[in-house]
């Protein structure tokens, strides 16, 4: 098999290196069949929750299974991002775990705003991911 470091050939790999079919994918994270496979094709984006999924299934990394050690690491606003996709969270979810709006978040990863004072200690300990 051809090497395809993309995330829809590392979610292959992992399941064919675990000996699981499709269907066995689909019965362990709840997806599917048609999902996976279409993941597996690059021809749909897996949700970072989805991505925890597979990653608890296959037992791989979920920054391995969405390839996010690409990801530039410049600025904050794409360092929160990144510590966010190698966490599995969505929007929604990080800003819960943070206690701020998606909006917010959205806003800080492109960095138009910067986080207070009140917020650092918390998005700190995500960022720790990236060390």
């Amino acid at each position: 098999m051809p090497e395809d470091d993309t995330p829809g050939g590392r979610i292959r790999r992992a399941r064919v290196e675990k000996n699981m079919l499709l269907v066995d994918l689909a019965a362990a994270t709840g997806l599917s069949v048609r999902s996976l496979r279409l993941a597996e094709q690059n021809k749909s984006t897996v949700s970072p929750p989805n991505l925890r999924k597979l990653s608890e299934a296959l037992g791989v990394s979920v920054a391995y299974l969405g390839c996010f050690e690409n990801f530039p690491e410049h600025t904050l606003g794409q360092r929160l991002k990144k510590a966010r996709l190698y966490h599995g969270y969505n929007k929604r979810e990080f800003a819960k775990k943070i206690g701020v709006s998606a909006r917010m978040i959205w806003l800080w990863e492109k960095d138009e705003y910067q986080p207070s004072e009140q917020y650092i200690e918390r998005i700190d300990t995500f960022l720790a991911i990236l060390n």
